[in-house]
């Protein structure tokens, strides 16, 4: 069966506006990188803040891709929001009627997630888990550490701890395809409380029960709201 003239003029219309919509966020992303190279330094200096030593380059082009990598990051972070935006408005007549509402609300409650956790880790966490990782250096075993592994490891934890903290809003959005008892989350709590002390334990090895506590506290936190916003969602949807 061939398509109709009107078939093929729509789709189109459709490759087009996917190609205005994928350069446009490819725009933003250039932009974005530009301006991180501009504040490169300040980053760099955000960045080096919690390891509280200089870090190394062993090639001639190390620092020009150090500098790259921070660059691009920066880039990628803010034009996530355009990436998304543009997504939403491609996607969204095929959409039900409130479902672009309801997506935007996702988007925005996984950003602020996102921003929640990478703070938590970058202020919380981060700092200490390099005083862990750094107390096992002595007189004859000296850290010398490269710019690119470190950059690596902080990107993935920082990553990591923003990933973790989409924690309820991945469980609200399972709830709504399939309903998820708060007993089941609630048989849990006892493994989720010994795994937050046992991190933060992990990651605070001193005898300061205060840091530990800063650590642990934030993750079973986060697990309690998840299971209180999903009581009010089954209790608003048994209704």
């Amino acid at each position: 069966m061939t398509a109709t003239a009107g078939e093929r003029q729509l789709f189109s219309e459709h490759l087009r506006e996917l190609r205005s919509r994928l350069l446009s966020s490819v725009f933003f992303l250039v932009i974005g990188t530009l301006l991180g190279y501009t504040v490169h330094t300040h980053i760099l200096e955000l960045l080096i803040k919690p390891l509280n030593q200089p870090v190394f380059y062993s090639s001639p082009a190390g620092g020009f891709d150090f500098v790259l990598k921070l660059s691009f990051l920066f880039g990628f972070t803010v034009s996530i929001p355009v990436g998304a935006y543009h997504t939403l408005k491609f996607v969204e007549p095929i959409l039900p009627e409130q479902s672009p509402r309801k997506v935007l609300l996702v988007l925005l409650g996984s950003c602020a997630l996102l921003v929640a956790g990478v703070c938590f880790a970058y202020f919380v966490s981060l700092p200490a888990a390099l005083y862990f990782l750094g107390s096992f250096t002595s007189e004859g075993v000296q850290a010398l550490i490269s710019a690119d592994e470190y950059f690596s490891f902080v990107t993935r934890y920082l990553m990591g701890f923003g990933l973790l903290f989409q924690l309820p809003l991945i469980l609200l959005v399972i709830n709504s395809v399939e309903m998820i008892p708060t007993t089941k989350l609630m048989q849990y709590q006892k493994w989720v409380l010994l795994l937050s002390f046992i991190i933060a334990a992990l990651l605070t090895p001193t005898p300061d029960i205060l840091k530990q506590l800063l650590m642990a506290v934030p993750l079973i936190v986060l697990y309690q709201i998840t299971i209180v916003l999903l009581w009010l969602v089954n209790r608003r949807s048994s209704r």
